[in-house]
């Protein structure tokens, strides 16, 4: 009985002990003052004099923990504790999830002896325990007496029981402090995403980034690179000794580092020791990249873009693990998107500054016409605007095909000038093959480049830019900046580049176009001036605006009483050739029209007019061209008197030897064939002179509207046989074909003077015999449609040329053919006249050395 005493006593104890501790971790959610009385409780409990206990996190690793000396804890001492975890007695109770009671640490291989250690000092009995919450290991507690066999299995129970408690609470104080730190974090990370983005400047936004960074990891050195098409260029860095000389420095993407790998596949990466690393590339210049060991590289990702890399260095090995990882991963989430911003902004700054100098320069570019000031602004405005050394422009020389470099600004640019290059030579001649512009980075480097240009302007060409100039579709040159002053030339620079080479084609083209129309109003002018004919120049409602020289002498007016003045109280127009309104002509629209023209002092002078719409200055005008036709009508008037008289003298006379033909022919003996035919012919010659007469008289009378039609119903086939019976002798001697084609036997009758008709069958079939060589074919046809008889004569002869087509039917016309017969030009107008005058209508169908088809209608 009293030896069951103690026994109870002793549970009794730990009972109230087990209390005491619950109730005392339960109120504690600090983790480090939890970690604290844990140690402070169980040392006293078992009277131990030192003693650990290591907090594990979700991935098993040391995250915090706790050291005793002398009865002392010692806070964060995790750092010192990790090498026992992962190689002493803690580990292995965190593997086996047991308990471990050891009597003498000296024997126990599990105890962690440290080089640096001649014994165990004062550790000689050692108990462990894992501490366990939700099923997994979130500890190890580890107490230490300077006695062998110190501890017994009491002391092991109890300590199990205790670490049942204390692994509850530190799993519980741990999650609060992470919850704790990572409302922190994240409270951070708000702070720091306002502060990088309370600015928009690239510059500032870059190193507000790399200043905040310091705020949730510490750093030797970090750097922001930017995605360049197939680059990366640093825009920032701390940490180094020259950090200005290093902006800008470029990169491939493609180089084998191991930024290039964070690039390509969006994803954070981690080197314990970056040199040991085969993707670790040292830089010349970036000589500080071989005291780099710990190395986090974060890519920066915009709407699943990478669009940058985030670099942070340390020159510790194994300075940072995956929660420093974890860490600046959410901070590069944040700075991405102020980053992003940036660039927007940069970019919307320079688009802003593209079209303010697109903006002026088309203002300069465009204050002149005049091409050779034309093409000097645009260098001047194109060096300016991309901060080059040497800008160049060269145009493409039609006659050779190659280019000619017109205009140049910087270095010895005067000898530029006239320079000549071949057409497949060049980036000039690449570009305008491609019709892009192009940006090479070394020029030096490209077989194709000109380098006689370095060699008169005395410029090394590095970087060169070379944009086409256009004239709507048509490349007609090239624009050429080398050697930025920045070193660089961006995407901003080339698209503004090709905005001046755009500017610098319409420049081109209006100063050309207005050369072009001052040359032209300049020959306007001189023939206009020259001109023998009077001409006035008009608006579209005939108020005239301009004059010559022959018109202020023409009319008798004098200048200043002329402009402004009417037309149409200057002369009398002929109604049926004139529009009304004047403005209904169409462009380059001519209309002739005989008509008198008022001089000043009352007299009428006969006039043609030929009357154009034209444009000046794309202002359209009407232009009057008066002809004096005063001698060509008196001409006209004697001829027709002279042909008149002439005429009516030789018709009784000539009816006389007609008479007297046919007395001769009726009493000279019938079988003397040679006089029968010399009478035969002198009787059709008499005969061919009547009609020639008689068309000549009927002539005039159709002219006038005179003429007195004997129409009778009568057969037209009969009356074409008769013309071919009186031209068949003449075509039969010349070896002539004649063919007849008049349809149906039973042509109706037509209304018609027989006689002027029967005229009009043989002037068309003496024409056609006329104009047709030798063994050629004449064929004649009839034929009835639609109300009206046709009849067409065709040949095989010389043909009639387009532009005598529309004069054939005219009086006097005659064709000019070498060697060819001659004639008056009445024949055809007495067809046309007479073929009117019955309501019917006359044309011609020929081509030049095929013959010709002659066809009149006449109404049934």
């Amino acid at each position: 009985m009293t030896a069951n005493r103690p026994a109870k006593e002793r549970t009794r104890a730990s009972l109230e002990l087990l209390y005491a501790i619950s109730r005392e971790l339960a109120a504690q959610l600090d983790l480090r003052e939890v970690l604290k009385r844990v140690l402070q409780l169980t040392m006293a409990n078992v009277n131990a004099p030192s003693g650990s206990i290591i907090v594990l996190d979700e991935r098993g690793e040391v995250s915090e923990g706790a050291l005793a000396y002398g009865g002392e804890v010692n806070e964060h001492t995790a750092e010192q504790l990790t090498d026992t975890y992962e190689r002493g007695l803690a580990g292995w109770v965190v593997e086996h999830r047991e308990a471990v009671l050891i009597s003498s640490t000296r024997d126990d291989p599990r105890w962690l002896r440290r080089p640096d250690q001649k014994s165990d000092g004062d550790s000689r009995s050692a108990i462990s325990v894992p501490l366990i919450a939700r099923d997994r290991v979130v500890g190890v507690l580890t107490l230490v007496h300077p006695q062998a066999k110190h501890f017994n299995e009491d002391d092991l129970a109890l300590l199990k029981a205790i670490a049942d408690q204390a692994g509850v609470a530190v799993e519980t104080a741990r999650l609060f402090t992470a919850i704790h730190e990572r409302q922190r974090f994240t409270s951070t990370l708000q702070e720091i995403a306002r502060a990088v983005s309370s600015t928009l400047e690239p510059a500032q936004v870059f190193d507000q980034v790399l200043e905040q960074l310091k705020r949730v990891i510490e750093y030797d050195s970090a750097s922001i690179f930017l995605v360049d098409g197939d680059r990366m260029r640093l825009v920032a860095a701390r940490g180094f000794q020259d950090e200005e000389a290093l902006i800008g420095l470029a990169i491939p993407v493609a180089s084998g580092h191991m930024g290039s790998g964070v690039l390509s596949t969006a994803s954070p990466a981690l080197a314990v020791d970056a040199q040991a690393e085969p993707g670790w590339v040292k830089l010349e210049a970036l000589p500080e990249s071989d005291l780099i060991r710990g190395w986090i590289g974060v890519p920066l990702v915009v709407r699943d873009q990478v669009v940058g890399l985030l670099n942070v260095d340390s020159r510790k090995v194994g300075a940072y693990g995956p929660k420093e990882l974890d860490v600046v991963s959410a901070f590069a989430y944040h700075a991405a998107t102020a980053v992003a911003n940036a660039q927007l902004f940069a970019e919307s700054q320079q688009r802003v500054e593209s079209m303010v100098a697109l903006a002026e320069a088309a203002g300069v570019v465009t204050a002149t016409l005049n091409l050779d000031e034309v093409l000097q602004r645009i260098l001047v405005q194109t060096t300016r605007s991309m901060q080059v050394e040497v800008a160049c422009l060269a145009l493409i020389d039609e006659a050779s095909g190659g280019f000619e470099y017109r205009v140049a600004f910087g270095g010895d640019a005067r000898r530029v000038i006239n320079a000549q290059m071949p057409s497949d030579q060049g980036i000039a001649a690449h570009v305008i093959e491609k019709g892009e512009p192009l940006v090479v980075a070394n020029a030096q480097a490209e077989p194709q480049w000109f380098r006689e240009i370095d060699e008169l302007t005395g410029v090394e060409t590095e970087l060169l830019a070379c944009a086409p100039i256009r004239i709507q579709e048509k490349i007609i040159g090239v624009l050429e900046a080398m050697n930025p002053i920045q070193g660089e030339f961006l995407p901003a620079q080339l698209d503004l580049l090709a905005g001046i080479a755009g500017l610098a084609g319409t420049a081109i083209a209006h100063a050309q176009l207005f050369a072009e129309t001052k040359a032209a109003r300049e020959r306007y002018a001189g023939l206009f001036e020259a001109s023998i004919d009077p001409i006035l120049i008009t608006d579209l409602t005939g108020i005239i605006t301009d004059t010559n020289e022959r018109a202020l002498d023409f009319v008798g007016y004098p200048h200043e009483k002329l402009i402004g003045r009417s037309v149409m109280t200057l002369h009398v127009p002929d109604p049926e050739g004139l529009p009304e309104p004047l403005d209904q002509l169409e462009p380059d629209q001519t209309l002739s029209y005989n008509g008198r023209v008022i001089h000043m002092e009352g007299r009428q002078v006969p006039v043609e007019v030929h009357l154009k719409r034209i444009d000046i200055e794309r202002q359209p005008f009407l232009q009057w061209i008066l002809r004096d036709i005063t001698e060509r009508l008196e001409l006209d008037e004697l001829r027709t008197d002279l042909t008149s008289m002439i005429f009516h003298d030789l018709r009784s006379p000539l009816g006389n030897i007609i008479s007297s033909l046919e007395v001769l022919q009726m009493t000279l003996p019938k079988d003397d064939e040679t006089l029968q035919s010399v009478l035969s012919i002198a009787n059709r010659s008499s005969r061919r002179l009547s009609r020639l007469i008689d068309s000549l008289l009927d002539l005039g009378q159709l002219e006038a509207g005179q003429a007195v039609l004997n129409k009778t119903s009568a057969s037209l086939k009969a009356l074409i046989a008769e013309a071919v019976e009186e031209v068949h002798p003449v075509a039969e001697a010349k070896g002539l074909q004649l063919q007849f084609r008049l349809g149906k036997p039973d042509l109706p009758y037509v209304a018609m003077d027989v006689d002027m008709v029967r005229r009009i069958v043989i002037n068309l079939l003496e024409n056609a015999t006329k104009y047709t060589r030798s063994g050629g074919r004449i064929t004649i046809t009839a034929t009835t449609l639609d109300g009206e008889v046709s009849v067409s004569v065709t040949d095989t002869g010389l043909g009639i040329a387009p532009r005598d087509q529309k004069i054939i039917f005219s009086k006097f016309a005659r064709l000019q053919h070498d060697g060819g017969p001659k004639g008056l030009g009445l024949g055809l107008a007495f067809c046309r006249l007479a073929v009117e005058a019955h309501g019917g209508r006359i044309r011609v169908e020929s081509e030049e050395g095929k013959g010709s088809t002659f066809t009149f209608t006449l109404p049934l």
